[in-house]
């Protein structure tokens, strides 16, 4: 502009064919001129390598796909937060692939926590649609999870001192274990029980589980189908039907009624198979004239669907 009286409009169009390698030629006045051929030298100088990082930086961003993850991440994290009634896993390993697969078939929204490089490459591998990229013992990540909506966190961590981190955590940030149940998995049963004590509602101990379930095959070997069904709907892995435990607090309008008056089966298409009583006995020679007590767990059988609308009405308005 100096070059050429102020010409605002030349200067600049000068600037950007001299910077951008075009070179249509002089059309400002001053820059034909000794001084003025030795300013667009340096400029050209100056100018080109400006000019080519930054078309470098913007088609970086865009083709490499940074500012779309970013934008993307942002998005999830705001769909997270209409999340309800969700799980939270933290740590993405072979157990919570099996896990998130179930989930995924009883259609429970979940969301993964881990900071690890491997588990990051399954997580997209898997196509896990809620994710935090962080340790999911820190605050900060179980707020992003949405703890305080959830109704389970698993901790499944690896290393057991990162698992007792987790539950110490989550149960600081939600210390009722009837709103948030805490599930974990521990090498023995004297850690499952510490693991317990610090807030997990249970605890399980792997090769415990494996050879409990192998010794059932054998103990029903000559009623092999029966035996599998109540273990794949005992372990979630039978997608049509579900077993649930419907406990029966004080001032439960169900105290008092008989099986027959609450009518689960007409009503939610849902079976009462038995009652575990207050003092820990089971009853299953249950009818319609069966008495429910105060302190009672029913178990009831039916489609997933059907369950839990009689689970939340009679959590929600009758207990």
């Amino acid at each position: 502009m100096v070059l050429s009286d102020g010409n605002f409009i030349d200067s600049i169009y000068m600037t950007v064919i001299t910077i951008g390698t075009i070179g249509f030629g002089e059309i400002a006045k001053g820059t034909d001129t000794p001084v003025g051929r030795i300013f667009t030298t340096f400029l050209a100088l100056m100018g080109i390598g400006v000019f080519t990082t930054s078309v470098t930086v913007i088609v970086r961003l865009f083709l490499v796909g940074d500012v779309l993850n970013l934008i993307k991440y942002i998005r999830m994290l705001t769909d997270i937060e209409k999340l309800k009634d969700h799980a939270i896993v933290c740590g993405y390993n072979k157990t919570s692939a099996w896990l998130a697969e179930a989930l995924r078939k009883r259609k429970i929204d979940f969301v993964v926590i881990d900071a690890r490089e491997e588990a990051l490459k399954y997580l997209q591998l898997h196509n896990i649609r809620y994710f935090i990229t962080e340790e999911p013992f820190k605050k900060t990540a179980l707020n992003s999870a949405g703890i305080h909506r959830a109704k389970y966190l698993i901790a499944n961590m690896e290393d057991e001192a990162k698992n007792i981190a987790v539950i110490a955590t989550a149960r600081l940030l939600v210390p009722d274990k009837n709103k948030l149940f805490i599930y974990s998995t521990a090498p023995t049963d004297g850690t499952a029980q510490k693991l317990e004590e610090l807030g997990a509602n249970k605890v399980i101990v792997p090769d415990k589980l494996i050879a409990n379930r192998i010794f059932s095959y054998m103990l029903h070997e000559a009623g092999g189908y029966v035996s599998d069904l109540f273990d794949r709907i005992a372990y979630g892995e039978e997608a049509d039907l579900e077993i649930v435990e419907l406990f029966v607090q004080s001032g439960s309008s169900l105290v008092g009624k008989k099986l027959k008056e609450i009518d689960l089966r007409r009503v939610y298409g849902v079976t009462v198979i038995g009652i575990r009583r207050s003092d820990g006995s089971l009853d299953l020679t249950v009818s319609g004239d069966t008495q429910i007590e105060e302190g009672d767990t029913l178990l009831l059988l039916g489609k997933p669907s059907n369950i839990r609308k009689a689970m939340d009405f009679y959590k929600e308005v009758l207990i």
